[in-house]
């Protein structure tokens, strides 16, 4: 796990060579210690990286002298070696442990930096995304004064960081994380960080909209890692991310439904919660955007039991929220999409979604601000040229124009699904294009998005009503228990006005009283 800075002290081992315990216990009895040495630094990483966890741990007593920072630096790779074997409770127990008692160590600045290795991992693995990213910036930027982490663990680290990146729907990051990936590749003498640059670009790609890309470069970081027989905390999890997150682009429902249902399972073989909740997350959007509103609803439910069930969601909760938020948005309920946003963290999904339910509304930003948007990745850019082609036709403005250039961009980098969501107005545009231009791919978009339309036409009926800023309000005194007239009163509404908003509760979500309105309401998230 280490990289040693010649010559100074507290000399750290980088690795281990799969070589057997007996045939280690020979070599130190012919007193070889060089030799030793060679073998253990050669493939440590090879074992972590293929779950061979035990095998660490057994050769940890030949990791190190019996000096101060010999006996650290062993207990170092037991915590390694549990880590590996997905023992997350017992590593980070270990990594407390050695973190608190060896801070007077000659060594202590590299066993920080394996600590915290440890306590990304843990972290990101139970759902603290926040923590985790505190943790890999100290692994990775406390100062460095005798050794190092090695440069496949650092690049290993920013892989971490990426995936939590996308996690947050903050991908404008990833790329300058590649960037100091690549950097740190280029001056290294290791070579076992190919398939993290991979997952890492695959993550890039489908950040900028090059699905197609994306796609391609994700499964070759899977065929990679499954090649190399690498497991748990190292296998390629979010290269299936990227890939599944691809079929939805090419408005492959189901078939990256199934994927993410795959995700699912492997996600929970390994601990790693967040990908579940966000495998799960994303099966429930994608119910959405095919207009199986209550399917969805019944999933977000379901998910909501599992992250309340944990003893701490931490960013969890975020996550089934956000699965929620968007298939509101499909049932046009603003309330319950604002009521959502304030609770979530500021990210630029939540903003994406709020500002497309303004939209639905009919208010458009001004031409000038659409004009400012930036082009920089083919996904601004087909943002950007949609909204554009939604403005009437003037003498400084060619909806037609607009959308063909958007058209070129999706036709070459596979993003299809982002006009299947667009407004009736769109819509239409693309039929009169399809009808004036020879276009197979044109023609085969338009197919989907009038089928997507379809159904959901069929799917809309008043069940899906929203209720009023008002109706919630008296739907939520409701659940308190209160008597209708004392809530009348403190909701300033006379007893009339409270009779209708009672009427019109009760129709909206089809019940027939008092109790099982709160218990619809509930049930379906909406109190």
């Amino acid at each position: 796990m280490a990289k040693v800075k010649k010559g100074e002290k507290g000399e750290a081992p980088t690795g281990v060579r799969d070589v057997s315990v007996d045939a280690l216990n020979n070599l130190v009895q012919g007193g070889d210690s060089q030799l030793i040495f060679d073998l253990l630094i050669a493939n440590a990483r090879q074992l972590a990286a293929t779950g061979k966890g035990q095998q660490l741990i057994k050769m940890a007593p030949y990791m190190g002298d019996e000096s101060v920072s010999g006996l650290a630096i062993r207990r170092g790779f037991i915590m390694l070696g549990h880590i590996v074997d997905l023992d997350y409770i017992t590593a980070e127990a270990l990594a407390n442990e050695l973190y608190l008692e060896e801070r007077n160590n000659p060594v202590f600045d590299f066993l920080e930096k394996i600590t915290h290795y440890v306590f990304a991992i843990c972290r990101v693995a139970r759902g603290d995304l926040t923590g985790s990213l505190d943790a890999i910036n100290i692994s990775l930027e406390s100062p460095l004064i005798t050794s190092d982490l090695g440069d496949s663990d650092k690049i290993n680290l920013i892989r971490i960081r990426c995936a939590i990146f996308m996690a947050q729907s903050a991908e404008s990051k990833i790329e300058a994380e590649y960037e100091k990936a690549k950097k740190i590749a280029d001056g290294s003498a290791e070579n076992a960080y190919g398939v993290h640059l991979m997952a890492i670009k695959s993550m890039v790609l489908s950040e900028q909209g090059e699905y197609i890309k994306a796609y391609e470069t994700a499964k070759s970081a899977l065929y990679a890692s499954e090649a190399n027989g690498y497991t748990g905390i190292t296998g390629a999890l979010d290269a299936k991310f990227v890939m599944a997150r691809s079929l939805l682009a090419f408005s492959k429902l189901d078939q990256a439904n199934e994927l993410f249902e795959e995700i699912k399972v492997e996600a929970l073989k390994i601990g790693l919660l967040p990908w579940y909740v966000l495998a799960e997350s994303s099966i429930i959007r994608n119910y959405a955007s095919a207009a199986k509103i209550q399917i969805a609803l019944e999933r977000c439910q379901e998910l909501a039991k599992f992250t309340n069930s944990l003893d701490t969601k931490f960013d969890l909760g975020w996550m089934v929220d956000m699965a929620e938020m968007d298939v509101r948005f499909k049932m046009k309920d603003q309330n319950r999409v604002n009521e959502i946003a304030k609770r979530i963290p500021d990210m630029f999904f939540v903003k994406q979604v709020v500002d497309a339910m303004v939209y639905t509304d009919g208010k458009h930003p001004s031409m000038e601000a659409v004009l400012k948007l930036p082009e920089k990745t083919a996904r601004q850019r087909i943002y950007k040229y949609l909204l554009l082609s939604d403005y009437p036709a003037s003498p400084s403005n060619n909806p037609k124009n607009h959308m063909r250039q958007a058209l070129q961009i999706a036709q070459e980098t596979g993003y299809r699904e982002i006009f299947v969501k667009q407004s009736e107005s769109v819509l239409n545009l693309l039929i009169s294009l399809s009808s004036e231009e020879q276009s197979l791919f044109l023609e085969e978009l338009t197919r989907d998005c009038l089928r997507r339309v379809a159904l959901e036409n069929a799917a809309f009926d008043s069940k899906n009503e929203s209720l009023t800023s008002r109706e919630l309000q008296v739907l939520k005194q409701l659940s308190t228990g209160k008597a209708i007239v004392q809530i009348g009163k403190e909701l300033h509404i006379s007893q009339n006005t409270m009779k209708t908003h009672l009427r019109n509760i009760y129709r909206k979500l089809q019940v027939d009283g008092r109790k099982s309105a709160v218990e619809k309401a509930k049930t379906n998230f909406i109190i």
